[in-house]
């Protein structure tokens, strides 16, 4: 295995980022305690950097992006690439019909 360091992209920044304050509210040591871990253990999975640079936290967000997955926040509403160029469509077209707009919006 390669010693040099790996840096996060942009993207699993941001998930870290996200997770980390999202420990930080929930509580670290209630996270720990119900993963039936000690706090300490969780810690180390945080924060010690393995031999690629990264913490085991930071290397299962970047293996998540190769997957192709991301971390979002679980209040979002996912909509594919698809469904939103649809929804754009949709709406370009409604927009230009007045007759719609007057009866979308009665």
């Amino acid at each position: 295995m390669s010693t040099s360091s790996l840096v996060l992209s942009p993207m699993s920044a941001n998930a870290l980022s996200m997770v980390l304050t999202g420990l930080e509210n929930a509580k670290q040591a209630n996270i720990a305690s119900q993963l039936n871990l000690d706090a300490g253990t969780l810690s180390k999975l945080i924060n010690t950097k393995r031999s690629n640079g990264l913490s085991d936290l930071e290397s299962f967000l970047v293996m998540l992006e190769l997957l192709g997955l991301k971390i979002v926040d679980g209040n979002d509403v996912y909509c594919s690439q698809e469904v939103a160029e649809a929804t754009r469509v949709y709406l370009r077209n409604a927009f230009n019909s007045p007759d719609y707009m007057r009866i979308l919006f009665k």
